[in-house]
């Protein structure tokens, strides 16, 4: 899968509203429309799992693992800032959801996810929850 292949399968699964892809962009600068609901997120998303993955061009291809390390330094700033609204956080659990659910159907090849470390699985970052006070 390539990273652009990525981007557009999750603005189609989360919404152009979120993640507004602009089909003809030749370069990461461009490529999400700043008309996003939340702009800076998906921005840091994005630009994240560009550099994790160390594209060079939106056809280069993005890897399971790399992705998913990429944007954990992300979600976990999102749910450990006090500014973070609902949608946001909403929005970025979503965005992870999704990055699971694409590369579970796509890559069927790969080792499956458990859900805990206990069974022998690892356990990516962003399935864990944020335990509230």
């Amino acid at each position: 899968m390539t990273f652009l292949e990525l981007i557009e399968q999750l603005a189609k699964r989360i919404g152009q509203h979120q993640l507004p892809v602009n089909s003809t962009a030749t370069e990461l600068r461009g490529l999400i429309d700043s008309s996003a609901v939340h702009y800076g997120l998906v921005s840091q998303v994005v630009i994240a799992i560009y550099s994790g993955n160390r594209c060079r061009r939106l056809t280069d291809p993005v890897t399971r693992d790399a992705t998913f390390k990429s944007i954990e330094p992300v979600r976990f700033t999102v749910l450990r800032s006090p500014k973070t609204d609902v949608d946001a956080h909403d929005l970025m659990e979503k965005l992870c959801a999704e990055v699971a659910h694409i590369f579970n159907t796509t890559q069927p090849s790969d080792p499956v996810v458990r859900a805990s470390t206990a069974a022998g699985g690892r356990l990516y970052a962003f399935r864990r929850r944020l335990r509230l006070s």
